[in-house]
């Protein structure tokens, strides 16, 4: 494997720290028949770090494995606590920017809500952009116009006054290009934009059921930064949202919306530590999560995965290959009744728990507690929430 530079700092080239072996390539494909689900794509997951400022990447990323379409279902929006994070947003970026009358390029779409929302609620126009897109194309009453595509690049782009991508920055194999490519489009006019990642920091000093195949690489707000103002924009803003597992950036080419320069967190050494240690610290938990399901399991408790996203197939594939677990459910219908990659696990809807009754519930997302407990206690089932 060669040598590559960083692509948020182009400083020093990325060191390898973690071997992960073979992970699921399709993550938010879901078959209708199981054997077809089982003989799903896998892909090699090897991390190298960027010592100096902490960006993260698979060196073993191979994009013509990966084929975006409407067969992929990555959508989060059937969750209320999430969709009250998605409107909280609305709100706070249609005020801060003040889009109204303006015109907004969102990349990476999904299934359109954040822009249709956005529109609606500014009012402004949209155009976006997805190949996952599975809806109507053109137009809609809120003002969006949707594409089930990928976003052109160069002069094919809309004008736009603001952009946002949330949550496919990361996989871009060239995510240094996509913002130069922004930022020559906007040229000497004002933009401003709005960038969300699944939070670097947060994702490598966990078991790292995030770091999945498609995204190809991963940002700490330093390295985040870094890459933004590499490619020609100003940060106007930063933090993490949704507990601490997004990270956002703010840029725009308004000099007077600047903010100070990033600086290396004061724990930079623990951050790089952190790193390191990463590929032991998600085998154990790999360990830690075989053994404590064979144990449920073996007890009669009818253990049972609550969430069929892109963690839990990564959760799935590495700790239950034997498909322990007494269920798989999700609140996306869209899902029910089909089998997940390489692991082969059904979906089923939450309601089943209540013929089940499941005496522990894992789950792989801690942002969703609290709507897992409530929808538990509407069914009925007493079980013991286990977050991995």
């Amino acid at each position: 494997m060669t040598a590559r530079r960083c692509d948020a700092c182009a400083d020093a080239d990325l060191v390898p720290f973690a071997d992960l072996g073979d992970v699921p390539i399709l993550c938010g494909v879901h078959w209708a028949d199981r054997h077809d689900a089982v003989g799903s794509a896998s892909g090699r997951m090897h991390l190298g770090h960027c010592p100096a400022c902490g960006y993260v990447r698979n060196l073993a990323f191979d994009p013509a494995l990966l084929v975006y379409d409407p067969t992929m279902d990555t959508n989060l929006h059937f969750s209320a606590a999430f969709a009250k994070y998605s409107t909280e947003l609305v709100h706070h970026l249609a005020d801060r920017y003040q889009l109204t009358g303006r015109h907004v390029l969102d990349v990476g779409c999904g299934q359109g809500e954040f822009l249709r929302e956005l529109c609606g609620h500014a009012p402004c126009t949209g155009t976006g952009y997805d190949a996952m897109y599975a809806g109507p194309e053109g137009p809609d009453p809120s003002g969006a116009t949707l594409h089930s595509a990928l976003a052109p690049r160069g002069a094919s782009l809309p004008r736009f006054d603001f952009v946002t991508s949330r949550h496919w920055f990361e996989h871009l194999d060239d995510p240094y290009e996509f913002l130069v490519d922004l930022r020559t489009q906007a040229g000497d006019r004002t933009a401003h934009g709005y960038l969300e990642v699944p939070d670097a920091a947060y994702d490598l000093a966990t078991a790292g059921w995030e770091v999945i195949y498609p995204h190809v690489s991963y940002f700490d707000e330093y390295a985040l930064c870094r890459i933004a103002q590499r490619a020609g924009w100003h940060v106007a803003g930063s933090g993490t949202y949704f507990g601490g597992m997004f990270r956002y950036l703010e840029i725009t080419t308004d000099p007077l919306r600047r903010v100070a320069d990033p600086e290396l967190p004061r724990d930079a050494a623990a951050h790089l530590a952190r790193i390191r240690a990463f590929g032991d610290r998600h085998r154990a938990e790999r360990a830690r999560w075989q053994e404590a399901i064979a144990t449920y399991t073996a007890a009669g408790r009818r253990p049972v995965l609550w969430g069929a996203g892109s963690r839990a197939v990564q959760f799935l594939t590495s700790v239950d290959m034997g498909r322990e677990l007494a269920a798989v459910v999700d609140v996306n219908p869209r899902k029910w009744g089909r089998y997940l990659p390489v692991s082969g696990h059904r979906v089923d809807p939450p309601a089943s728990l209540a013929a089940l009754r499941p005496e522990v519930v894992i789950i792989t997302n801690p942002a969703y507690r609290a709507e897992i407990t409530a929808a538990l206690a509407g069914l009925g089932v007493e079980a013991e929430l286990e977050v991995a």
